[in-house]
């Protein structure tokens, strides 16, 4: 076998592979002899029909065929590691071998990228422990004196803050539903205040959040009213996205009476007293916190990491990772009730196609690039999780999908169980690197369990990541 090298970019590269005919020839033997044994020839018990008569029953072309993938499969693993490359994805090019005559096929590839990260020293993050104010304080508390709440049936309009149950009306309507105007959005509370028991009314719930014209971001209400099936769509005021109204009857008002807070109000919360409860709401603020600051702090590492390193992006992983958002895309839009290919036509309908396909490649890109750097991460601290906590985690995510570890463990299968393993220690690394920096000791087993969840999310497209695919790429057969 010969490689040569015809050209090599910082992430592509094109080289010819020649096997010598005495090489070909014996690969035809090889194939045919395992054909023989397959092939079912009338007349003949298996593996004893002539030359002849196998050829014309497989097929000169078909046989050729099978010929030059096994050659291919052959040869090409060891021109890459002739030729010193790492490719992640590759096209082949090349007529079918002849018998008796050498065989040369084309390689057109996409190679690892090859970069180096800068010093982690150089990298300044905001060490600052987070403080918790009394201001945080008495907005917890607040927010647990609502969640405790008694209603109160009161005879006067609706105020701000009160508990509403409203009926449908219209086509599909005449149910009840309530509507907690603590937790509603300031439009529709400024349309319900004032209003007394017995009133209708119709209520502008806003822009369709379905609508292509909401595709950066769902806006949700707050409160069942919002998205009550019986809403229907209405005359727009902004542009052309559609807005949506309900017809609604106010059937009861009631407003919130709070407990006072004092150690009655503890008991029903669990604990011993008033002074115990503000020092664990405290507590379990300053908690939260620490994880919120120390995630941003990672984020942030990665961010300036990403920015101070230069590399190419192979086409075919972008591709890969395009195509991986798009399908996120079409399950969300699935869910909403929407099909892929209406959200793309009002894309087009209203010229916002090409600023689609724009975002999508960017977003591809920056998700291929924090990839490849967060692998390096993992490869220059050299992290590597412990059997135990690689079960922890996996029990973790056969919990959330209410399946026991065995069965859980078995339908998704060797290739999943590996780069979950892999997220779980990139995920390790990246947190340990942040920690020495920030003075946090975030190594502890509770810090892998909280980023379990977050690592299966990916842990499906852990490929996309080249360094954790085949050695040898994925690749793809084209005759000229």
């Amino acid at each position: 076998m010969q490689a040569q090298l015809k050209d090599k970019q910082d992430v592509s590269a094109t080289f010819t592979v020649t096997v010598p005919a005495d090489v070909v020839d014996a690969a035809f033997e090889r194939v045919l002899g395992a054909l023989a044994r397959q092939v079912k020839v009338p007349g003949f018990r298996p593996g004893r029909a002539p030359r002849g008569v196998l050829i014309q029953r497989i097929g000169a072309d078909a046989l050729a065929e099978e010929v030059r993938e096994a050659l291919v499969d052959e040869h090409y693993p060891q021109a890459v590691r002739e030729l010193d490359l790492l490719p992640v994805h590759a096209h082949f090019h090349g007529e079918p071998p002849t018998a008796g005559a050498e065989f040369t096929f084309e390689v057109h590839a996409d190679l690892y990228p090859t970069f180096e990260l800068p010093d982690f020293d150089s990298i300044e993050l905001d060490a600052t422990a987070p403080e918790i104010s009394d201001d945080d304080v008495t907005e917890t508390v607040e927010r647990l004196r609502e969640e405790h709440a008694t209603l109160v049936p009161v005879e006067r309009p609706v105020e701000p803050g009160d508990v509403l149950t409203v009926e449908t009306l219209g086509e599909g309507g005449g149910s009840n539903m309530p509507v907690d105007l603590g937790r509603t959005e300031p439009h529709l509370v400024e349309q319900l205040t004032g209003r007394s028991m017995g009133d209708e009314l119709t209520l502008d719930l806003g822009v369709d959040p379905a609508a292509p014209a909401a595709a950066d971001g769902d806006s949700e209400a707050g409160s069942e009213a919002d998205s009550e099936a019986a809403a229907q769509d209405a005359p727009a005021d902004e542009g052309d996205a559609p807005r949506r109204s309900l017809a609604i009857r106010i059937v009861d008002v009631k407003a919130k009476e709070l407990p006072e807070t004092d150690d009655a109000f503890a008991a029903t919360l669990g604990f011993e007293s008033w002074d115990a409860t503000l020092s664990e709401i405290r507590s379990s603020l300053a908690s939260q916190a620490d994880r919120d600051a120390f995630s941003k702090q990672r984020e942030a590492f990665v961010d300036q990491l990403m920015a101070a390193t230069d590399m190419g992006l192979p086409k075919s992983m972008v591709a890969r990772r395009q195509r991986a958002l798009i399908e996120e895309l079409k399950d969300d839009l699935e869910q909403r009730g929407m099909t892929l290919q209406g959200y793309l036509e009002e894309l087009e309908a209203r010229d916002a196609r090409a600023g689609f396909d724009q975002e999508l490649t960017q977003a591809a890109e920056r998700a291929v690039k924090r990839d490849l750097v967060l692998e390096a991460v993992l490869e220059r601290v050299g992290t590597e999780i412990g059997d135990a906590e690689f079960e922890a985690g996996v029990r973790m995510m056969a919990m959330r999908e209410r399946k026991d570890v065995a069965r859980f463990k078995q339908e998704m299968g060797e290739e999943w169980l590996r780069n979950y393993r892999f997220l779980l220690n990139r995920d390790r690394a990246l947190r340990e690197v942040v920690a020495a920096k920030t003075g946090r000791d975030r190594r502890d087993g509770s810090a892998d369990a909280e980023e379990a969840g977050a690592a299966s999310a990916g842990a499906d497209a852990a490929t996309e990541a080249s360094g954790h695919d085949d050695a040898e790429g994925a690749h793809e057969d084209e005759q000229a």
